[in-house]
C-alpha cells in the first residue's frame, strides 16, 4: 500500500499521544495493538519511551490482505515537544536544538534515545522499506535517524538537525538528494530554527504574515490534505519557491515514486528473491501496474512545475533585457545599436550577463530535470519486467494475480 503525506501527518500527531501528560493521552496505544486510520490498518510494532528525557517514539507497520503486518515498509514516528506537561522535552530542546548537543550532563539527550530505537529496527527489520517521521522536535530527531541510517523522512515543521550529524550523514545527504522532506511554515518560527543544512527544507504559504501566537503558524493541524493524501500546496507557494526549492519538491517527489517500487521490490525480494502461494505474499496486478503509472505521474507533475518555473525565468531575462535597450535607445539616441550596447557594457549590463548566462542555468535545470524521468522510467519498466517474470514462475501466484 501507499503510505501518503497525511498518514505521515497522523502518525506525528498520534506519537505525541504516547506522553501521559499529553492533553490527548490514549492509554490504548500499545505494542501489537491494530489501529485504523484513514481507512487503512496498521499494527504498533514497537514503542520506544525513555523517562530519562521524555522521548516518546514507535514503529508501525500496514497490515496486508491477510491482516498480517507487512514489515517491508514501517514508518518510524518520533514525538516532539510536550510543553504543557514535561519539562524534560524543554531541556532537550535546549540541548540538542539549541546546543546540537547528544548529551548533556547526567541526560543521554533524545538524540541517543533515538539512535537506540533505530538500531532495535535495523537489527529486528534488516531489509525493511523504513520512513521516519515527525513535528517539530519529533521532525528534528526523524530528520537525524533517517540521515544517520541512510532512510527516506517526511515530516513537518522541524528544526534543522545538520549540526548535529555525522561526516557520514552529512556525505549521504548530499549525494541522496530528496531523501529528507521537512514540510515548513512561513510563518513558523519554531520551525524554521537552524537553517536548512539538510537541505531537507519545502517551504509552504499556508499563512499570511506573523500570527500573534506563534504556535498557530507551527500546529500540526494547520497541514491540508486533497482527496488521495497528498498535501495540498497552495498556488502561491510556487512562485515563492526560488529554484533551489522547486528542485527539493521535484525530488521529494521523485523518491516518493521510488520508494513505492522500493516497496514492490521488498516484496517481490522476500525469503531470498522468490515468491509463492505458500509464503502468502498476494500482489494484485492492477495494484502493482497502478503504483508504476501514479509514481510517473506524481514525477511529470512535479518536473512540469520545475520546467514551467525555469521557462518563465528566461522569459523574464528577455523581457528585462529588451527593456533595458529600449531605455538606452530613448537616452542615446545619436549612438548606433553597438556603441549603446557597449556603453552598457561599461556598467555591467550585457546580454551575456543579463540573458545568456541564466538560461544557460536554467536549460542546465530542465535537462536535469528531464535525465531524472527518463531514469525513473527505466526503473519502472525494470520492475515491471521483473512482476512478469515473477509470475511466470510461479503459476499459483499468476492464477491469485490473474495475469
Amino acid at each position: 500500500m501507499t503510505i501518503r503525506d497525511e498518514d505521515y501527518n497522523q502518525f506525528s500527531d498520534m506519537v505525541y499521544w504516547l506522553d501521559p501528560k499529553h492533553p490527548n493521552y490514549d492509554p490504548s496505544l500499545k505494542e501489537g495493538r491494530i489501529k485504523q486510520y484513514n481507512g487503512q490498518k496498521y499494527q504498533i510494532l514497537k514503542i520506544k519511551t525513555e523517562p530519562s528525557n521524555g522521548m516518546q517514539a514507535m514503529a508501525i507497520a500496514p497490515l496486508d490482505s491477510n491482516g498480517y503486518p507487512d514489515t517491508t515498509q514501517l514508518t518510524v514516528a518520533f514525538a516532539g515537544t510536550n510543553f504543557g506537561g514535561d519539562w524534560r522535552d524543554v531541556v532537550t530542546d535546549g540541548q540538542t536544538v539549541g546546543l546540537s548537543m547528544e548529551q548533556l550532563g547526567w541526560n543521554p539527550g533524545q538524540a541517543g534515545s533515538a539512535q537506540e530505537f533505530a538500531d532495535w529496527i535495523n537489527l529486528t527489520y534488516p531489509h525493511a522499506v523504513v520512513t521516519t517521521t515527525g513535528h517539530s522536535l519529533g521532525e528534528y530527531l526523524a530528520l537525524m535517524i533517517a540521515a544517520e541510517n541512510e532512510w527516506r523522512n517526511v515530516g513537518f515543521n522541524g528544526p534543522d538537525p545538520y549540526g548535529i550529524l555525522s561526516t557520514d550523514a552529512k556525505k549521504w545527504i548530499e549525494n541522496n538528494p530528496g531523501m529528507l522532506t521537512n514540510y515548513r511554515n512561513f510563518a513558523d518560527l519554531i520551525g524554521n530554527l537552524m537553517g536548512n543544512g539538510t537541505g531537507a527544507e519545502i517551504m509552504i504559504g499556508y499563512t499570511k504574515g506573523s500570527p500573534a501566537n506563534p504556535l498557530d503558524a507551527h500546529a500540526l493541524t494547520l497541514w491540508k490534505f486533497d482527496e488521495d493524501g497528498r498535501l495540498r500546496i497552495p498556488d502561491n507557494t510556487y512562485a515563492l519557491m526560488d529554484g533551489q526549492q522547486l528542485e527539493q519538491n521535484l525530488m521529494s517527489k521523485f523518491v516518493t515514486s521510488m520508494y513505492l517500487l522500493k516497496t514492490l521490490e521488498a516484496k517481490l525480494n522476500a525469503s531470498g528473491g522468490g515468491l509463492s502461494g505458500t509464503e502468502e505474499i498476494y500482489l494484485d496486478a492492477t495494484l502493482a501496474r497502478s503504483i508504476v503509472t501514479t509514481a510517473s505521474s506524481l514525477l511529470k507533475v512535479a518536473m512540469s512545475k520545475v520546467i514551467t518555473h525555469c521557462q518563465e525565468e528566461m522569459d523574464k531575462a528577455e523581457e528585462l533585457w529588451n527593456k533595458i535597450l529600449t531605455s538606452a535607445r530613448g537616452a542615446s539616441s545619436d549612438l548606433s545599436e553597438s556603441e549603446m550596447e557597449s556603453q552598457l557594457s561599461t556598467v555591467g549590463f550585457t546580454k551575456a550577463r543579463i540573458v545568456n548566462t541564466p538560461n544557460e542555468k536554467y536549460q542546465q535545470k530542465i535537462q536535469e530535470a528531464k535525465e531524472v524521468g527518463e531514469t525513473f522510467e527505466s526503473l519502472a519498466s525494470e520492475i515491471n519486467s521483473k512482476i512478469i517474470a515473477v509470475v511466470q514462475q510461479d503459476q499459483d501466484l499468476a492464477r491469485q494475480l490473474q495475469f
